[in-house]
């Protein structure tokens, strides 16, 4: 084993920030895959590749945050996960936004637009900033205090 590996470690303020992350990606694909659904405006707006890609991704990311060795890299996979998701979102979902604003023709569901677009916004806000976070902080050992 490595040096690394036999140093007691603790969870950091990253890890806390990059588990939050997971919870708004879960939030945000439970709130795609209830609401949108059996939503349409003129076409579908529901796509399930936005769904199952946020889905796995808080699934994968949650794992590799429980891994020491692959806890630095769960932040990119949030970042990579839900930032293509909320592009595919803004995809889908633009021209109902779009005649709401203008006034052509009113979407009744524009609540459930806006909760879940900001749900997949701050997704992806807080996964980069778990991205540049410490994931895990090294214990000091009462031998290594005396020596030093």
């Amino acid at each position: 084993m490595t040096a690394k590996q036999d140093t007691p470690v603790k969870k950091a303020a990253g890890f806390y920030v990059g588990i939050a992350a997971v919870v708004l990606c879960l939030a945000a694909a439970i709130m795609y895959g209830i609401n949108f659904k059996s939503m349409e405006y003129k076409e579908p707006i529901y796509d399930s590749t936005v769904w199952i890609l946020l889905s796995v991704t808080a699934v994968i990311a949650a794992a590799m945050l429980m891994v020491r060795k692959l806890d630095g890299f769960a932040p990119v996979a949030l970042c990579i996960g839900s930032g293509i998701s909320f592009l595919m979102y803004v995809h889908l979902i633009i021209w109902p936004v779009a005649d709401t604003i203008y006034g052509i023709e009113p979407f009744p569901h524009i609540q459930e637009v806006i909760i879940c677009a900001v749900l997949l916004l701050l997704s992806f806000i807080v996964s980069e900033v778990s991205l540049y976070m410490r994931k895990t902080k090294v214990i000091e050992t009462k031998a290594e205090t005396k020596t030093a």
